[in-house]
């Protein structure tokens, strides 16, 4: 079963794909195909699911959730790394 997570934006990867970090810090490559414009930037987070970013999610949110997951002993025990 796939299911859905946050990730924070770490930087391009290709045309059509981004290099992402999830919440225990583990780098992916990302499909852009399934996101509308525009490209998002460094830092910016998202959600994915099966290899492709669905959406966008605001900063505020996405620090609230890793925190809540962070509390239930999923993901590492600080923050992803800034990507700049």
């Amino acid at each position: 079963m796939c299911t859905s997570r946050i990730h924070r934006v770490v930087g391009p990867d290709g045309p059509g794909a981004i290099l992402v970090e999830d919440v225990d810090g583990s780098r992916h490559r990302v499909s852009l195909l399934a996101l509308d414009p525009p490209e998002p930037e460094p830092g910016d987070w998202l959600v994915v699911h099966s290899g492709y970013a669905i959406d966008r999610v605001d900063a505020a949110e996405a620090e609230s959730v890793v925190a809540e997951l962070r509390s239930a002993g999923i993901g590492g025990s600080g923050p992803p790394e800034d990507p700049a």
